[in-house]
């Protein structure tokens, strides 16, 4: 077992068959990000969460648990993708010194989400911040989808749309009223744009401000397990 004390020695870098395309999303035609076989060795992450006594229900929206992420797996973002990042995104390198990485593992009933939960949601409402999703699960745990907001049309929400998209948003659930589950695919109120597929070692990179939600459909078994369960790794870049 790996000292987690110790977290150098986890990762080794980039995967022998790291591979990614860069898409464009939707009307407004965000970045997409999509990296297969991100690094190698990755199943030592999973070694590494199973040592910590650190699980916490999230802060935040995130409707499940997090916890630390090894230092080794936040250098190794900078030093290896912040390139492609800085280029696909049309940032200066100034814009992502710091990353934010949490094991996060979906663990909140349906009966227990709050309304923010219930329907997609940007992680910051400035474009200029990065969100990425790191899969250690496979397909079988469904995946992340893209959506606009049928009304506004919105794909994505910063500080000059935010205040209109939630006026026309709280109108709106006062006429439809709140989903009841989580979101998984068209609603009267959102569309999808796109799906990614979970597949473990995937990684997602997109802008905060982009609508997205996890693909969590009624059958899911809220399998507390992270070598069994829908585990990631969300991390944020920023300034």
């Amino acid at each position: 077992m790996i000292d987690p004390v110790d977290d150098k020695h986890i990762l080794t870098g980039l995967d022998a068959h790291f591979s990614y395309q860069i898409h464009q999303i939707g009307t407004e035609k965000q970045p997409l990000i999509i990296i297969d076989h991100y690094l190698a060795e990755a199943d030592k992450l999973i070694d590494f969460a199973l040592q910590q006594n650190n699980v916490l229900p999230a802060s935040g929206m995130y409707p499940g648990l997090r916890s630390p992420v090894p230092n080794a797996y936040k250098n190794l973002v900078l030093e290896q993708l912040a390139p492609l990042i800085c280029q696909t995104f049309s940032l200066t390198p100034d814009a992502i010194k710091k990353v934010d990485s949490y094991y996060s593992l979906v663990a909140t009933p349906v009966e227990q989400l709050q309304p923010a939960q219930r329907i997609p949601h940007f992680d910051q409402p400035n474009p200029d911040e990065i969100a990425m999703l790191h899969y250690l699960c496979g397909e079988q745990h469904g995946g992340t989808s893209f959506y606009r907001h049928r009304q506004s049309r919105y794909e994505y929400i910063d500080t000059g749309r935010a205040k209109d998209y939630f006026g026309q948003l709280d109108a709106e659930v006062a006429r439809y009223g709140m989903p009841q589950g989580y979101i998984d695919g068209d609603t009267e109120l959102f569309e999808r744009i796109v799906s990614v597929p979970a597949k473990f070692n995937r990684l997602l990179i997109y802008r905060c401000s982009s609508l997205h939600s996890g693909d969590i459909g009624a059958d899911y078994p809220f399998d507390m397990d992270p070598t069994t369960g829908r585990f990631t790794i969300a991390s944020f870049l920023h300034a």
